[in-house]
């Protein structure tokens, strides 16, 4: 016996209604049948389709025994009298005939279309849509509160958990939570940012404490003023041990930033107005880890790429999961290059900048 919804993920009892437009001898109005979690409701077919009664009948007969008593189909094969691989046919021609109709509830607030239109178009391996909530910290909030739910969900023992720097992954702690402790290690990419005192919020620590499991620091600068010293710097075994830790992450969280005064380096003094000119004349649209990239996600140099202490661009690549959280209008641009240069293939974002996001793509392969 199969365990019952494992061909499609089950949230409370009732939430999977299959539907079986039914004649002859299944032809009954509102027959609902339960199976633990699974509702199998006949209904009586309005308009008969282009198959014979014989095959009508074996589509209808194999999806009750496939969705309501959950048998395998190399079960329902043998009761039958059939190959499994003549089930399988069955069943797609069920759904291809509209004999069988799926039906999943999907509770307020979430966005699978969106979330799926997202992963299509950008190749991601999974895409979170949020409520919008404006712009600011309610936005920051919300959008921490759906990359919190999604590491919880995704944490193991044994993991590595890489965070970056920025408002929206400094609100992490406020919602992250696991059921059980968890035996990981939370990381830092990037040396400490004094910008904005983010260093104050002491992510990681915080994270390892709710997880239960532990820290690993990066002790240095994230941003130094001399760029010699930060080519001496990157060169310390120390530094070079924890940017190696730190690539071998599982996860990294970051988020992305606008190319203007809200920068991580022109914040640190790092950066000037002219600066910032020069990085528009020659297209950046955004920054992720303090580097800069244009709409198609090539890397845009910058005289300060020598000023940073941490993990690069190219590493994000080859982190298995790599997520990028962040929303609002200024955004949108930063987004589309980062998931553009493949970057991250995780998003985690709101309604609003997810399709604005989406709009913009289509517009600059147009």
């Amino acid at each position: 016996m199969r365990a019952n919804c494992s061909k499609l993920s089950c949230f409370a009892p009732g939430d999977l209604l299959f539907r079986l437009t039914d004649v002859g001898a299944f032809a009954r109005v509102a027959d609902q049948m339960t199976y633990q979690r699974t509702i199998v409701q006949t209904t009586v077919a309005v308009q008969r389709v282009g198959i014979s009664d014989a095959d009508y009948r074996l589509c209808v007969h194999a999806s009750m025994l496939y969705y309501r008593d959950g048998l395998t189909q190399g079960e329902i094969g043998e009761k039958l009298g059939y190959s499994r691989i003549k089930i399988n046919r069955v069943l797609s021609m069920a759904r291809e005939f509209g004999i069988l109709e799926i039906r999943v509830k999907v509770p307020p607030g979430w966005h699978l279309e969106l979330e799926t239109g997202l992963i299509n178009t950008f190749g991601l391996r999974d895409a979170v849509v949020v409520d919008s909530a404006g712009e600011g910290p309610l936005l920051e909030s919300a959008l921490a509160a759906g990359a919190a739910t999604w590491l919880s969900q995704r944490l193991k023992s044994g993991m590595r958990v890489g965070l970056g720097i920025g408002r929206t992954v400094s609100r992490l702690p406020e919602t992250f939570h696991v059921d059980q402790r968890v035996d990981c290690t939370f990381i830092e990419v990037v040396g400490t940012v004094y910008a904005q005192d983010w260093d104050r919020f002491d992510v990681t620590s915080r994270m390892a404490e709710i997880a239960g499991g532990s820290r690993e620091i990066l002790q240095a600068p994230g941003i130094v003023t001399d760029p010699d010293l930060g080519v001496l710097l990157a060169k310390e075994p120390s530094v070079v041990d924890a940017l190696n830790r730190a690539r071998e992450s599982d996860i990294i969280i970051q988020s992305v930033g606008p190319v203007d005064t809200d920068a991580i380096l022109f914040q640190s003094g790092v950066l000037g107005p002219d600066d910032l000119d020069e990085l528009h004349r020659r297209g950046a649209v955004g920054d992720a880890l303090a580097y800069y990239y244009d709409i198609h996600g090539s890397r845009i140099e910058s005289r300060t790429d020598w000023n940073l202490i941490g993990i690069d661009l190219e590493a994000l690549k080859n982190v298995p999961w790599s997520v990028v959280v962040a929303g609002g209008e200024s955004k949108v641009d930063p987004i589309v290059g980062a998931l553009r240069g493949g970057y991250f293939n995780v998003l985690v974002t709101d309604e609003v900048t997810a399709r604005s996001a989406l709009d913009a793509h289509a517009e600059y392969v147009q």
